[in-house]
């Protein structure tokens, strides 16, 4: 008796395993490039702030981000709709008219600026890692687009 002619067992389609194996295979290549992106992040936000090497740790993460996410805009086809990017620029001048607007009144307590805001979120190193994750993740999508 043959491997394929067991009771309730059918041929075996080779295609889709082999398919199984490609999508394994990537699967594992995500997961080991995303342990590697956080351990990345872990050790970057680790480094002393202002220093040449926290200022290479992240110019090299997002200028790798950047390439890696416009590689992939070369392999996907996305329509160009430059009316996407209005709402997005809106946000950036909102942004950034909160942040002229508290920063130029006083006292500061009374006025924060988004900066100070972000400052108590991001006051531990796991959320700074995170933060720096998500910040790479977001160049690289936006470099896709």
């Amino acid at each position: 008796m043959h491997d394929h002619e067991r009771v309730g067992e059918g041929p075996v389609d080779l295609g889709a395993a082999a398919a199984g194996d490609v999508a394994g295979r990537l699967s594992v290549r995500r997961a080991a490039a995303a342990v590697a992106v956080c351990g990345y992040g872990w050790w970057a936000v680790g480094l002393a702030p202002f220093s040449l090497a926290a200022s290479l740790a992240v110019v090299l993460a997002g200028g790798a981000a950047a390439v890696l996410g416009s590689r992939a805009r070369r392999r996907a086809t996305l329509p160009a709709d430059r009316r996407r990017i209005v709402p997005w620029l809106l946000l950036i001048a909102a942004a950034g008219a909160v942040q002229l607007a508290a920063y130029v009144q006083h006292p500061r307590e009374d006025h924060p600026t988004l900066s100070s805001l972000t400052n108590a979120l991001l006051d531990s190193h796991a959320a700074r890692a995170a933060a720096f994750v998500a910040w790479l993740v977001a160049a690289a999508e936006l470099a896709r687009r």
